[in-house]
């Protein structure tokens, strides 16, 4: 804004000068006139380039203005209104600013007051525009500063989650590889140490006594295959079900979502989930994505909650979102999607934009 008002300065000044040659005869007092008003210009182009308070040089170039007013310096009454603006449109609206510039103005202008006036008013609505566009341009400024803040501590707070979440997977690896380690020690290491040793009885009986030898091969062979059955049966335990895992990645994908969105998200469980299919987890899965995805983009919704009812027959699950909905549903590619999915597997899919936006998948379950 700065930049504008002392290229208004020049604009004047060289105007205030050609009114100068015009109305003069171009003698001593005339280029005294010119000097004073290329004084004022530089003063306001030193007010915009030097890095001192500059408040200090509009003052001095306010009383270089009306020492010269009384002098009745040629054309100076020209940089009243933009001197008057440097100093009053902090606190003052347009209005009162152009009739205290035409009151000092009726002072010293006796000639052509009303071209004065006029020039006064168009001068100040110029003025007030390129404030109003600076302070808008400002707002944005501050409003993109602060979007930029913001999604830098979301992606710090992802990112810390992905670690959190990537660290307790390397946790929970350990502990199973523990889990199995001892598993492994306190049953296979014991039962192939004993088979060991009744295989070393059996090599030095063979040949002297093969009945005795025969009882402790088959109960070597014996415990060696009761550890194999343990070492199955440790396996089977470590080994997470496919089912567990559905529910793992759909809780990781609501927490990232809320620490990415600030959307609080809610998971609720009831009934066997054991008794949902693989196949159907990943439909779930992507569908709640889906949801999820539509939430952030439109929905304006502060928490969102998801649940899993497991009955006799079928399983049901809620997707709902307590945003501002919307007024009918068009059925776009993601929502095309998701029917399409469900449909896949014999399922069915419902819509509901009251109060938020609701999702209710139905899907049958196998014996």
């Amino acid at each position: 804004m700065r930049n504008k008002i002392s290229i208004l300065f020049l604009i004047v000044g060289i105007f205030a000068i050609i009114l100068n040659v015009i109305k003069t005869n171009m003698d001593v007092s005339s280029i005294i006139n010119i000097g004073i008003i290329i004084s004022i210009c530089i003063l306001q182009i030193l007010n915009e380039i030097i890095k001192i308070n500059k408040k200090l040089i509009l003052g001095g170039l306010t009383i270089v203005i009306i020492v010269s007013l009384f002098f009745k310096i040629t054309g100076v009454e020209l940089f009243i209104p933009l001197v008057v603006f440097q100093l009053a449109s902090p606190k003052f609206s347009l209005p009162i600013v152009c009739l205290f510039d035409i009151s000092v103005n009726s002072i010293f202008v006796k000639e052509d007051f009303f071209y004065y006036m006029f020039f006064i008013i168009l001068i100040n609505l110029y003025l007030f525009e390129i404030k109003n566009q600076s302070e808008s341009e400002l707002e944005l400024k501050e409003f993109s500063r602060g979007q930029r803040y913001e999604s830098h501590l979301m992606e710090q707070r992802l990112l810390n989650l992905e670690r959190y979440i990537e660290q307790n997977n390397i946790v929970a690896s350990l502990k199973e590889r523990n889990y199995m380690a001892q598993k492994v020690h306190d049953h296979l290491g014991h039962r192939i140490t004993s088979s060991l040793m009744q295989l070393e009885v059996t090599k030095e009986t063979l040949g002297k006594d093969n009945e005795l030898s025969r009882k402790y091969l088959i109960s070597s062979m014996e415990n060696l295959r009761e550890g194999m059955d343990e070492i199955r049966k440790v396996l089977k335990n470590i080994k997470p079900k496919e089912k567990v895992m559905g529910i793992e990645d759909i809780k990781e994908k609501l927490l990232k979502f809320q620490y990415s969105t600030g959307i609080k998200t809610t998971l609720n469980i009831t009934g066997d989930v054991e008794r949902i299919r693989y196949n159907a987890w990943i439909i779930i899965e992507e569908n709640i994505k889906e949801a999820l995805t539509n939430t952030a983009k439109y929905s304006a919704a502060s928490n969102v909650q998801v649940s899993i009812l497991v009955f006799n027959k079928f399983a049901r699950i809620e997707f709902k979102d307590d945003g501002k909905g919307c007024p009918s549903i068009n059925k776009s590619l993601g929502i095309r999607g998701m029917e399409q999915r469900i449909q896949s597997i014999g399922g069915r899919i419902q819509f509901d934009n009251n109060n938020g936006f609701i999702i209710n998948m139905i899907i049958t379950l196998g014996e």
